[in-house]
């Protein structure tokens, strides 16, 4: 499970996405910062409580804009949402794997959290996501998709042409050949880059159909890849914090942060 998270926010006026902050877990601590994405809108506002763009927050604590997002063990419809996402109840302890795997959003929500992939232990590039956009395809592709396996192979295409999104990826079924929704934009840009290797080889399956699922939780997938060398995920302009604390610790950060006596 990742210990790095980015939270992406929706302009309400132009409806684009923008990578705004980043989040790392690290030694017992939570560091906040904002990224560039959060510069190019001027429809943003900085969070409550984190109201200075150009500050690194640090905090032994969830952050709020997180916390609210992390559903409580207790609620009765726990149990339902962590089947949903693949997650097991030996895994429940931690407060933001739930999050990051349903987007950490609400229905109506402008703000979505996702986790940076990292390397397994074979160097593979593997990350567990939702389907997005099912709501958009045609009513048979909907229930074509109620129909699929695991393991079942998914075949991601460029959506050059989109009218909301140039960057959007598709994923499509064979046999027939139908559309069923799209990739998450915040793993667009990644699988772009590692389809671009010659040599690399990426696999895109079913991981699990939920059929009692709202549309946006029905299909979940999985995206394997070799990790090409040098590469690095989410790993452009928008991503980067404004604060550079990349050479710096936790323990350095506090201790900037800590009035001297």
């Amino acid at each position: 499970m990742s210990d790095v998270f980015f939270i992406n926010w929706q302009d309400p006026i132009t409806r684009h996405w923008y990578p705004v902050a980043k989040l790392e877990r690290s030694q017992g601590h939570y560091v906040f910062a904002y990224t560039n994405g959060a510069l190019h809108s001027s429809n943003f506002s900085p969070f409550a409580g984190l109201t200075d763009i150009r500050a690194i927050y640090v905090s032994t604590e969830l952050f709020p804009i997180f916390a609210n997002r992390v559903m409580n063990e207790r609620r009765p419809e726990f149990s339902q949402y962590a089947r949903w996402s693949g997650i097991y109840r030996n895994q429940h302890s931690d407060p933001l794997l739930l999050m990051a795997r349903m987007g950490g959003g609400r229905a109506t929500d402008t703000l979505q959290v996702h986790p940076v992939p990292e390397k397994s232990g074979t160097g593979l590039y593997q990350m567990v996501f939702f389907c997005h956009g099912g709501r958009h395809v045609l009513e048979e592709a909907q229930e074509r998709t109620l129909n699929l396996t695991p393991g079942e192979r998914l075949f991601p295409m460029l959506d050059l042409q989109n009218p909301f999104d140039s960057s959007a990826v598709a994923l499509r079924i064979s046999d027939p050949a139908a559309m069923i929704g799209y990739f998450p934009r915040y793993l667009a840009g990644d699988l772009r880059r590692l389809a671009e290797g010659a040599k690399n080889k990426l696999r895109v399956q079913v991981r699990q159909v939920n059929p009692d699922a709202p549309v946006q939780f029905r299909l979940l997938c999985e995206l394997v890849s070799r990790w090409p060398s040098g590469f690095r995920p989410c790993d452009d302009e928008d991503h980067k914090t404004i604060v550079d604390f990349k050479a710096m610790s936790v323990v350095d950060i506090v201790e900037r942060r800590t009035p001297q006596s």
